[in-house]
């Protein structure tokens, strides 16, 4: 795990657009979780300038984690720290962890975002 791939936050067409498969979640430096990627999901930004989405990821079976700040490393090796919360479990058991994020518009202050 490289700091110097340890990118700010993820946008949201990265996350839609990367293949399920391929997430991992460092809990220590030689101990990382495969996850993958359920849906990503528009959320309500608090004004024109802003965007919101969300990201739900399932965790291996048998596996729970708590809400924590967590390293999770994407599909083309990028890494972000983010907080994680757990959601409910998915039907077939396998618990969540969903990473919500509302963030600055990377377009000029008078575009909308989308």
């Amino acid at each position: 795990m490289s700091e110097q791939n340890l990118y700010l936050i993820p946008s949201r067409d990265e996350l839609a657009q990367a293949p399920v498969q391929g997430f991992v979640l460092w809990l220590a430096a030689d101990q990382a979780l495969p996850l993958t990627l359920l849906q990503v999901l528009d959320g309500t930004p608090m004004s024109a300038r802003y965007e919101c989405y969300s990201a739900v990821f399932a965790l291996p079976p048998a596996v729970r984690l708590p809400q924590a700040v967590y390293r999770l490393g994407g599909p083309a090796g990028q890494q972000w720290v983010l907080l994680m919360t757990p959601t409910l479990p998915e039907a077939d058991g396998r618990h969540t962890l969903e990473v919500v994020i509302h963030r600055e518009c990377q377009a000029p202050p008078q575009a909308v975002c989308g």
